[in-house]
């Protein structure tokens, strides 16, 4: 069946080469910012939101956002009550937190509505950057990984004896945490120009690059991914209500389930679990107790960073002044703990609809959208602050070079 001409004709002028030549320095960057400097992503959603508006703005089609007016209320509700939950909670960056999820979410909204109404060739363009960007961020990470990072040493200014500590470090888990996302996107692309063995293939590849790395979560995020793939492979109708009946048992019953794992399990003094695992259990317990105390609207709005012991201690770490180590280490339990029952109720609300919206994409392409839920949820329930402007922005990367893969014009040769 021919495609309609707005897929594959784009708009001529100097205005839009800049516009173009832009947004492809964007798509081209994505893969070498993660792998090098992976907190500079907030950076990225900004100018690919700026890029998003204007695009929008140049075709005429800004009310396009208006489309998602639901989500849009949703998301604007959740906003509504984390920027009055500054009232209470003990935070002493409230605004800044409030201000990185609204323009996150500002991002999703506009690039979003600029990708849906995106020509075919400025897609397959636009792709094709992004995936040789990823690629190339791949291997760069996947060599200095090889190579104990000599580029990460130089790029942080850290000695060379301190490889060892660089190692098992942050530094290099968040590049693993977002390749991790990125792959997807970077599969469905290679998908639709019609190298469906490779599209396969990437996702396998990268697993084998995070087998030696020391980030569980990533090696976890990749697995779950992969085997979500295969299931909705088979059956997407399957898979997505898997993760649906996943989210919503998060959100609905994850403060009693890190009691249980603790209280009753006991895998806290499990000697069987690896240390990171046994420190989780604590922090997800102590994170359900404090949630517990104020279980309708939470401590407030990144109070997780600033929450004071009121007698706990730790068999893993050294309190100081605050009761976690800036998260709980739980997308589900950071959403109770500082937004209580309401905030868990609207972030359940805007989880499902983005899940259902897979529901209209392509037959073909639903298995990587679903893979790619699928990983964020495994990693985001172990990994990372919700709220960390970088790790926010990583999902929005993935999502909108998700959306873009999906409107290059599919080659089936």
């Amino acid at each position: 069946m021919a495609l309609s001409p707005s897929r594959h004709v784009s708009s001529i002028g100097l205005p839009d080469a800049a516009l173009a030549a832009t947004a492809g320095v964007a798509a081209g960057l994505i893969g070498p910012l993660a792998a090098m400097a992976p907190r500079g992503m907030p950076v990225w959603a900004i100018l690919f939101t700026v890029i998003a508006l204007a695009g929008l703005v140049r075709r005429g089609v800004l009310g396009r956002m208006a489309r998602a007016l639901p989500g849009i209320a949703v998301v604007g509700a959740f906003l509504l009550l984390a920027l009055v939950s500054g009232l209470w909670s003990p935070s002493d960056r409230i605004l800044a937190t409030v201000a990185e999820i609204a323009y996150v979410a500002v991002g999703a909204l506009a690039g979003g509505a600029w990708v849906a109404q995106m020509p075919g060739v400025e897609a397959r363009r636009l792709a094709g950057l992004f995936l040789g960007g990823l690629l190339a961020g791949i291997a760069l990470f996947g060599t200095e990984a090889l190579l104990d990072f000599p580029l990460h040493r130089w790029w942080n200014a850290i000695p060379d004896a301190d490889v060892v500590h660089l190692v098992y470090s942050n530094v290099p888990k968040r590049t693993a945490a977002l390749l991790c996302l990125l792959v997807w996107p970077a599969a469905l692309a290679i998908d639709r120009i019609g190298r469906r063995g490779l599209a396969l293939l990437l996702p396998g590849v990268y697993a084998l690059v995070c087998l030696p790395l020391t980030s569980r979560s990533a090696i976890l995020g990749i697995a779950i991914g992969i085997v979500l793939f295969a299931l909705t492979r088979w059956s997407a109708r399957l898979g997505r209500a898997l993760l649906g009946g996943v989210v919503t048992l998060g959100f609905v019953a994850v403060v009693p389930l890190a009691l249980f794992l603790d209280r009753i399990l006991n895998l806290e003094g499990a000697g069987w679990l690896f240390a990171s695992a046994r420190h989780r259990v604590e922090i997800w317990s102590f994170a359900a107790n404090r949630a517990l105390q104020t279980p309708v609207f939470g401590q407030g709005i990144d109070a997780s960073r600033a929450l004071e012991p009121q007698g706990e201690v730790s068999r893993f770490a050294t309190m100081g002044d605050s009761l976690l180590p800036l998260h709980p280490h739980n997308a589900f339990l950071q959403v109770w703990l500082e937004l209580g029952a309401v905030g868990a109720g609207l972030a359940l609300a805007a989880t499902l609809m983005l899940l259902a919206g897979t529901k209209r994409m392509a037959e073909r392409d639903q298995p990587f959208a679903l893979a790619l839920f699928a990983t964020a949820l495994a990693m985001g329930s172990t990994a990372y602050g919700i709220w960390q402007a970088w790790w926010m922005a990583g999902f929005l990367a993935a999502a909108l070079m998700l959306r873009l893969a999906a409107r290059v014009p599919a080659d089936d040769r």
